[in-house]
C-alpha cells in the first residue's frame, strides 16, 4: 500500500493528537490531521499502484526549537524505516518547520549509511530551512557538563606543566642525569593521557551528534534525496521571507543615551559617597594625615620649638584668662557697684592692651609661633594618644579608627579653614567665636558645591560614554538573542547563519508557486484578515472587560483563525491542495485516480505542476510524459552560504 505521511509545522500544539474529530468534534480540523479536507482529497485524487493510499499524520511537540526538530526528525525516521521494511512506496509532505523535521530525518538516515530506499518524494511547503554552522573550536561545541569534565581532565596536565615551569625557574637549564629526564618524559606522557582520552571521546560524540556537517554525509544526502525533493513556497510567505531577511536586520532597541540620565542621577549622592569612601579607606586617610603632617604643618621641622611655643602659649592664655576674668567682674558689678564695674572694665581694657602688646612682641621675637602652634595642635589631636606618639608617628589607628578619621576630615574643613583666618587659641572673645563659626558655615558649603558641580560634569561625561558602550553591548546581545529565539536555536556548539529555501546540504533554489495559485492563497489570507479586523473591532469592549491574561488570550484566539497569514493559508485553497495531490500522484508507486483525471481543473493543475518542472502523466498511460517541460529557473536571490 502506498502511503502519504503528513508532518505539521511549529506551534500547532498537537500534543500528539492526530485524530481531531474523535477528540473534539467542534474544533477546526487542520490539514495534517485525520479527517481533514486534504486527507480526503488525497485519497480521492491519488491511488497507489496496488490500491488506495494510506494517509498517516506524524505529530511532534511543534516547539520553535532546533533540538525539538532534530528529535522529531529521529522519530520520523523510525516511522519511515517501518514503511521501508514493508517495501511500500511513500511520500512525505511537510509544512513550515515540518519540512525541517523531514530534512533532519533524511540527513540522519544517510549519516547512519542507511538511506530510505522507498521514499519516492518529499514535499516541503513554506519551509524556512535554518542554516547552521559549527563553532570553530571543539571546546566551544561541548555541553556545559562536558566542558566541566574536559577541564577536570586537563588539571593533571596543567599541574605537571606548572611543576616543570617551577623546576626551570628554580634550577634553570642545568644538566641533569639521563634518569631524571627519562622520568620527566614518562611523567609527561602519563599526565597527558586523561586530556587526550577526553578529547578523543568528545571528538567522537561531536562527530556523531553534528552529523549534518560531514562532507560524506552531505554527498550521500544529495545523491539519494536531491532528485526527490519538491519545495513549494509563496513569494510572500511571511515566515520564509522574514527569516531570510533576519540575519541582515539591524535593530536598535536601546538609544545611545538611554542610560545617561539614570547614571547621572548618581551625582546627587556622589559627594556623600566620596566622603564615606574617604572615611572608610585606611590608605586615603593615612595619605591625608601624612600630607598634612609633612606638607602643611611641618610637624617634624618644629620639634625643637615645641618648648618655646608651649611657654608662649601659656603666657597668652594667662593674659586671655585675666582679660575674661576682668570682663566677667565688670558684667557682674554693672548696676550694683558702678565704681567697681568701671574699675573692672578698665583692668580688662589694660589686659587687652597688654595681650596685644605681648602678641606683637611674640611675633617679633618668635615669627614662627603661629605655625608651630598649629603643628602642635595637629599632633596632639591626631598623632598622639595620652601624650605618646602613635605607631610610626602616623595617624592614630592606622586609618581604621573611623571616628578619628571623621574628626580629621572635619578638622580639615572647619578648624583648619578657620585657623587660616583666626587662631582659636590666640584670638578669644565673642568676635573670635563668631568668626570661627561663620568661616566654615559660609565657605565650606560653597567649596562643596563647586566640588559637587565638578563631579556632576565628570559623571555626565562618563555617563554618556558608558551609556553608549552599554547600548551597543545590549543591542548586540538583544539582537543576537532575538535571532536565536526566532530561529529556535537551542543547540550547543552551533550558530545560526541564516535561513533559505533549502536545507544546508542542498543548493538553495526558489520554487515559487505559479501566479494563479499564489494569487488565490493571497486572496484567501486577505479575506480572513479583513474578517478578523471587523470582528476584532466589534469585540474591543468585550476585550477591555475581560479579566485576566488567559481570558484575553482566549478572546483573541476566538477572533483570529491564523489564516490571516499567507504562511498558514496554503491548505485552505482547493487549487493548492489539488496541485500537491497531483505532484504526489506522479511519484513512482503512485498514480492519479479517475476523479482527478476527470476533474474540470485538471488541465490547469497539470500546467501548474509542469511549470514546477515535474514530469506529468497524461491519463493513465505512463509513456505519455511532459518531461520536456523546462523547470522554472531559480530567480537570483540574496543567499547566505552555510554549506557544511
Amino acid at each position: 500500500m502506498a502511503t502519504v505521511v503528513n508532518v505539521h509545522g511549529t506551534f500547532v500544539h498537537s500534543a500528539g493528537t492526530a485524530d481531531a474529530l474523535n477528540i473534539n468534534p467542534q474544533a477546526p480540523v487542520q490539514w495534517w490531521q485525520q479527517g481533514s479536507t486534504f486527507e480526503q482529497e488525497v485519497k480521492s485524487y491519488v491511488a497507489g499502484d496496488d490500491g488506495p493510499v494510506d494517509v498517516v499524520p506524524f505529530t511532534w511537540r511543534s516547539q520553535n526549537s532546533e533540538i525539538d526538530r532534530r528529535q522529531a526528525g529521529s522519530a520520523l525516521l523510525e516511522t519511515l524505516r517501518g514503511l521501508d521494511k514493508k517495501g511500500e512506496p511513500y511520500v512525505v509532505v511537510g509544512h513550515s518547520h515540518g519540512g525541517s523535521v523531514i530534512a533532519s530525518a533524511l540527513i540522519e538516515s544517510v549519516s547512519r549509511r542507511k538511506p530510505l530506499v522507498n521514499l519516492q518524494r518529499w514535499i516541503t511547503i513554506g519551509t524556512p530551512f535554518v542554516g547552521m554552522r559549527k563553532e570553530r573550536f571543539l571546546f566551544s561545541r561541548l555541553t556545559l557538563t562536558r566542558k566541566v569534565i574536559f577541564v577536570a581532565s586537563f588539571m593533571l596536565f596543567m599541574m605537571f606543566l606548572f611543576y616543570v615551569l617551577g623546576e626551570l625557574y628554580t634550577h634553570g637549564f642545568r644538566a641533569r642525569n639521563e634518569r631524571y629526564y627519562t622520568a620527566l618524559l614518562f611523567s609527561g606522557v602519563m599526565m597527558t593521557l586523561p586530556i587526550l582520552f577526553s578529547y578523543i571521546v568528545f571528538r567522537f560524540f561531536d562527530g556523531r551528534e553534528l552529523k549534518g556537517y560531514s562532507a560524506g554525509t552531505v554527498r550521500r544526502a544529495r545523491e539519494h534525496y536531491a532528485g526527490k525533493w519538491l519545495p513549494l513556497s509563496h513569494k510572500n510567505d511571511e515566515a520564509v521571507q522574514g527569516l531570510r531577511m533576519l540575519p541582515n536586520m539591524k535593530l536598535h532597541f536601546f538609544d545611545d543615551g538611554f542610560a545617561a540620565s539614570t547614571i547621572t542621577k548618581a551625582s546627587v549622592i556622589a559627594l556623600p559617597l566620596v566622603y564615606l569612601l574617604f572615611v572608610t579607606s585606611p590608605t586615603i586617610m593615612l595619605g591625608i594625615a601624612d600630607f598634612l603632617q609633612t606638607r602643611i604643618y611641618d610637624v617634624q621641622e618644629f620639634v625643637e620649638e615645641d618648648s618655646a611655643a608651649t611657654r608662649a602659649r601659656e603666657e597668652l592664655r594667662n593674659f586671655s584668662g585675666r582679660m575674661r576674668e576682668y570682663q566677667e567682674q565688670a558684667d557682674q558689678q554693672s548696676g550694683l557697684n558702678p565704681a567697681a564695674a568701671e574699675e573692672a572694665r578698665q583692668r580688662a581694657a589694660n589686659a587687652r592692651r597688654e595681650l596685644r602688646e605681648k602678641r606683637r612682641q611674640l611675633e617679633q621675637s618668635f615669627p614662627e609661633f603661629t605655625s608651630v602652634e598649629r603643628a602642635q595642635r595637629f599632633k596632639r589631636r591626631f598623632l598622639q594618644r595620652n601624650g605618646q606618639p602613635c605607631e610610626g608617628g602616623r595617624l592614630c589607628g592606622g586609618g581604621t579608627d573611623y571616628v578619628l578619621n571623621s574628626k580629621l576630615l572635619f578638622h580639615v574643613v572647619t578648624d583648619e579653614l578657620s585657623s587660616a583666618v583666626v587662631d582659636d587659641e590666640i584670638v578669644g572673645g565673642r568676635m573670635g567665636g563668631l568668626l570661627r563659626l561663620l568661616i566654615p558655615v559660609v565657605l565650606v558649603p560653597f567649596v562643596f558645591a563647586v566640588i559637587a558641580l565638578v563631579i556632576l560634569k565628570i559623571i555626565e561625561y562618563v555617563a554618556q560614554f558608558a551609556s553608549l558602550l552599554l547600548a551597543r553591548a545590549l543591542n548586540t546581545v538583544t539582537l543576537a538573542e532575538m535571532k536565536r529565539s526566532t530561529f529556535g536555536n537551542d543547540t550547543e556548539g552551533e550558530i545560526v547563519v541564516g535561513a533559505d529555501y533549502g536545507p544546508s546540504w542542498l543548493e538553495p533554489v526558489t520554487w515559487e508557486l505559479p501566479a494563479d495559485v499564489a494569487d488565490r492563497i493571497s486572496a484567501h489570507s486577505n479575506s480572513m484578515a479583513s474578517q478578523s479586523i471587523a470582528k476584532f473591532r466589534e469585540a474591543i469592549s468585550t476585550l477591555s472587560y475581560a479579566e485576566g491574561e488567559d481570558a484575553r488570550s482566549r478572546l483573541i484566539s476566538d477572533y483570529l483563525t491564523w489564516n490571516e497569514l499567507v504562511h498558514t493559508s496554503y491548505f485552505e485553497v482547493p487549487e493548492f491542495r489539488k496541485m500537491v495531490a497531483l505532484a504526489i500522484s506522479q511519484a513512482p508507486g503512485f498514480r492519479p485516480t479517475e476523479q482527478l483525471l476527470n476533474d474540470v481543473g485538471y488541465q490547469a493543475t497539470v500546467q501548474w505542476v509542469a511549470v514546477l518542472g515535474q514530469p506529468i502523466v497524461i491519463g493513465q498511460n505512463p509513456s505519455i510524459m511532459v518531461a520536456e517541460l523546462a523547470p522554472q529557473q531559480a530567480q537570483p536571490q540574496p543567499q547566505v552560504s552555510y554549506q557544511a
